[in-house]
């Protein structure tokens, strides 16, 4: 028997941007709504953040089950958090960065790894 080998649903939401990592660590902080996030992640990575940026992400990020949304305010803006799911996806990914930044620190030395 063939092994399945589609990827899981952690697996299709690559975390393969600056933008969507922070935009998970924000939604680790507490419910945001999408502009909100936009400005702070502007504000953090000083760089224009777009729509499109943003939303597509939120919107597999609920389709998997790992975030929930609600509509807020007279303008039915929504507001995104993360679900107990969502929390253990961020907790992998943080975990497997954590990894990483303890890899560079042995091999470039705290000095160089560290800000002062």
């Amino acid at each position: 028997m063939a092994e399945d080998k589609s990827p899981t649903v952690a697996e299709s939401l690559r975390v393969n941007t600056v933008i969507k990592l922070y935009t998970l660590i924000l939604l680790a902080e507490g419910e945001k709504h999408g502009y909100e996030l936009m400005r702070l992640l502007e504000k953090m990575l000083g760089v224009q953040v777009g729509p499109s940026q943003v939303y597509p992400y939120l919107k597999k990020l609920e389709e998997a089950g790992f975030v929930e949304s609600r509509e807020v305010g007279s303008r039915d803006k929504k507001a995104y958090k993360l679900t107990p799911a969502g929390i253990e996806f961020v907790r992998d990914i943080l975990e497997r960065s954590l990894t990483v930044i303890q890899t560079a620190v042995k091999v470039l030395g705290r000095e160089k790894v560290c800000l002062p």
